[in-house]
């Protein structure tokens, strides 16, 4: 089935990976471009045996933008039908696939298919049905009158285009299409040494079935957002407070991640690296207020576990988002968000190298006037989280008491 796999080395790419895999076919055809003949694109048909597949090819999913999730209704679908459905080929859509290269034996009815690059080579649409066929393989299942259909494409430079219209019979969202772009590679990079990095979802269904609960990249740029000194500068022009608050942080994480976006890939990737310095201190703010909110709250003759929304029940009640601290009060996003917000009052940027770097340190900042900061929100007149994250007052008054903080005043 699978002849080799090896890795080549070429000098500008550094190493790629190299795979030949061997598999029994039917019906073989190759069809070129009939509108650009120059473009290289060409792309072949046939009838593979679904047994013959080789395990390996789970090693070459990097080009569908999303995980599979074969818990669904649909995937349910598929492997029954794979199981039951001697006619399979014809009942299922069939599977996609990008190559470098792809040759057909008529004599033995064996088709050969090359990849080289995981960027752009492997599967592009049908990643359910290329996973049923594995599972059923890997469990002895798999019955050897079972055939898929396959559209093999050579010459793709990239799978992007293709896989967004491909992959329509559940919506791609904007993150996994942007995830199969390498628009997140700089934010992977900035996140590299934090703890929660491997848990964070880069496109739809990531991390589906591990022991922990994934955390959606949009989560991540929104906090980041917040402190964007091109989004919401703290100092406006003629060095007036920034009366800009970030309340679509809460509202939208979509919205967020088209913001993140919209300002185009090398201003992004330049404001990310540059909040390099004070990255690891947001999150880390975010989870001592997410620990430390209750307590704090009682220095100032507030009951938090009275609040329905704290989910107080004297035993613990969950875990933090970030550090997986086991807590007893749940705090909600409506309140973490604007109270965490308020902490790029103390965010200056250098003028010469665009750096990021704390005025005063947030963290004494939250020792000290945290018991104050959450007296503001719990005094609120609005008692749902809900609205307290959409409240611009609430937003402007926690970002009023910091920005005096900066200024010595508090």
């Amino acid at each position: 089935r699978r002849q080799r796999q090896m890795c080549i080395r070429d000098s500008c790419k550094g190493y790629l990976e190299m795979a030949k895999f061997t598999m029994h076919a039917k019906e073989f055809k190759r069809m070129s471009d009939p509108v650009d003949k120059e473009n290289g694109h060409t792309k072949y048909v046939c009838y593979i045996q679904a047994s013959t597949i080789p395990m390996e090819f789970s090693d070459w999913m990097r080009t569908n933008p999303r995980n599979q999730k074969m818990t669904t209704d649909v995937a349910k679908a598929i492997q029954k039908s794979l199981c039951e459905n001697s006619d399979f080929h014809e009942l299922n859509r069939g599977i996609v696939l990008s190559a470098e290269s792809v040759e057909f034996d008529n004599k033995n009815e064996t088709v050969t298919i090359e990849m080289v690059n995981s960027d752009i080579h492997g599967n592009i649409d049908g990643g359910h049905t290329l996973k049923a066929i594995l599972n059923s393989i890997s469990n002895k299942t798999i019955s050897e009158d079972r055939y898929v259909f396959a559209e093999i494409f050579v010459g793709l430079t990239t799978p992007v285009e293709l896989a967004a219209a491909r992959n329509t019979s559940v919506q791609v969202d904007l993150k996994s299409r942007e995830e199969l772009n390498k628009s997140f590679d700089i934010l992977k990079a900035a996140l590299s040494d934090l703890p929660f990095e491997k848990r964070i979802a880069y496109k739809m269904n990531q991390h589906y079935g591990e022991d922990f609960k994934p955390i959606d990249v949009r989560e991540i740029i929104t906090i980041l957002n917040m402190f964007n000194q091109n989004l919401y500068p703290v100092m406006a022009e003629g060095g007036t407070a920034g009366e800009s608050q970030p309340v679509q942080s809460y509202t939208g994480k979509e919205y967020s991640l088209k913001r993140f976006l919209d300002q185009g890939k090398e201003k992004r990737e330049q404001i990310v690296k540059n909040m390099i310095p004070v990255t690891s201190d947001i999150f880390s703010l975010w989870d001592k207020v997410e620990i430390e909110l209750p307590q704090k709250a009682l220095e100032t003759k507030h009951r938090y576990g009275s609040k329905k929304y704290s989910k107080y029940n004297g035993d613990y009640i969950g875990n933090t988002m970030l550090s997986e601290t086991k807590i007893k009060y749940l705090v909600p996003k409506g309140i973490l968000y604007p109270i965490v917000g308020a902490f790029r009052a103390l965010i200056q940027v250098d003028t010469v190298t665009g750096n990021y770097s704390w005025v005063r340190d947030p963290f004494e900042a939250w020792d000290k006037l945290g018991p104050k900061l959450v007296a503001i929100v719990l005094d609120e007149k609005e008692d749902n989280p809900e609205y307290l994250g959409k409240s611009k007052n609430l937003w402007s008054n926690l970002f009023k008491e910091m920005l005096l903080y900066r200024l010595n005043i508090q």
